[in-house]
């Protein structure tokens, strides 16, 4: 059993809006919460008069409000604000709180690219593809004299994204184009995997065979999709259809068609999730 934790404040009539994250919070605890969860994605604009004032005003905490401006006022570190916000609430676990203050405060060293660049890598390994788009769209055109290894990175992990969204025209593009400016095998791997992803067995065959030089890493290719069958085989998921196929086999056709429709609109929830914020417009 978890450790009670004692609320406090009051509970906002308006919410705060966390512009980096793409979140509203209604009480103080939400807030502790979310700055833990995303504290790659905060930075000193993150930690204003405007929050302080609704951690007064709504959340009827004054004190903790007017010690917050006197730390901006003296130009305190973004992570002893945070700190002081986590350490006061106590929502926390010190374990949390020293974390979170240790990213806020390697973040503050960086460069804006470098800042950047980590807050994308973070929000694709996190499923916000859309937020990690723009960040990265952003590098590609304004990071100055970008190098190639650090396009082709950008690129192979935006191909990455298109391909779990099944937009898999768009993954070949990116992974093709990472692998001309890197030139990482691994690159070029993903390219054919989305090919192949995209095509028939039939047109995937031909394509192929009109492509002696995908012939090699075809087979490597083979290798590895057999391997992920094989895990695929013994997952839970995979269980899980077994179970539901049963239903099907003893004539249970009300329950197999309820498993199979809980199932679909679960898939559905996620994708949606993930393309919510108009990554097809992209």
């Amino acid at each position: 059993m978890g450790r009670p934790i004692l609320c406090i404040g009051t509970y906002a009539k308006n919410p705060f809006h966390i512009e980096k994250i793409g979140k509203n919070v209604y009480c103080i605890e939400e807030l502790c919460y979310c700055i833990v969860q995303n504290a790659f994605l905060l930075d000193e604009d993150s930690f204003n008069k405007e929050l302080f004032d609704w951690i007064a005003v709504e959340c009827s905490l004054d004190k903790l409000a007017d010690e917050l401006r006197s730390m901006l006022a003296k130009k305190c570190s973004v992570a002893s604000i945070a700190g002081t916000i986590l350490d006061y609430v106590g929502y926390n676990t010190k374990k949390e709180v020293d974390k979170t203050e240790e990213i806020l405060r390697e973040n503050a060293g960086m460069d804006i690219y470098r800042k950047r660049l980590s807050r994308a890598d973070f929000l694709m390994n996190s499923g916000r593809y859309s937020m990690a788009f723009k960040e990265y769209e952003f590098l590609l055109s304004n990071t100055p004299d970008i190098d190639n290894a650090l396009r082709a990175k950008i690129e192979h992990n935006e191909g990455v994204m298109y391909a779990k969204l099944f937009l898999f025209e768009r993954a070949e593009n990116m992974f093709l184009r990472a692998y001309e400016d890197g030139k990482n095998p691994e690159s070029f791997i993903q390219y054919l995997a989305a090919v192949r992803m995209r095509l028939t067995d039939k047109e995937y065959v031909s394509f192929v065979a009109e492509n002696d030089e995908v012939y090699e890493i075809s087979l490597e290719l083979e290798k590895r999709l057999d391997e992920a069958n094989n895990l695929y085989s013994s997952s839970q998921d995979k269980l899980s259809l077994r179970a539901i196929s049963v239903y099907k086999a003893e004539g249970k056709t009300h329950e197999y068609y309820e498993q199979i429709g809980e199932r679909t609109e679960a898939i559905k929830s996620e994708y949606r999730n993930l393309v919510k914020e108009k990554i097809g417009n992209k």
